[in-house]
């Protein structure tokens, strides 16, 4: 009986950059044109208001700090969502965080 597997090469780490400025952060609604490294997909869900607000500057800083300079729209969406007795208008927005030159 013969066995034998493939090995595979563990993926290479993602790029790292210096942290940027979260107001430099460029918001896209499609990946640019130019060469680009992905970094991360962030999601935030909240319900509308200032608790949304602060979700999206929460997931503005995270990417700054990992070198992001643009956020890419992938997916945005609202919805109602019952909590007890009441009916919380939500949106759920993920961007994926990327560094472009």
């Amino acid at each position: 009986m013969v066995a034998g597997c493939a090995a595979r090469k563990p993926a290479p780490p993602p790029p790292t950059f210096p942290a940027t400025s979260e107001a430099a952060l460029q918001e896209l609604r499609a990946p640019p044109p130019r060469p680009y490294d992905r970094l991360l997909i962030t999601t935030v869900a909240a319900e509308i208001g200032e608790q949304l607000a602060s979700a999206i500057k929460s997931a503005r800083e995270s990417a700054a700090q990992k070198g992001a300079n643009a956020l890419v729209l992938l997916h945005d969406t609202e919805f109602q969502q019952k909590v007890g007795k009441r009916t919380l208008r939500v949106r759920r927005i993920t961007y994926l965080a990327i560094h472009h030159r």
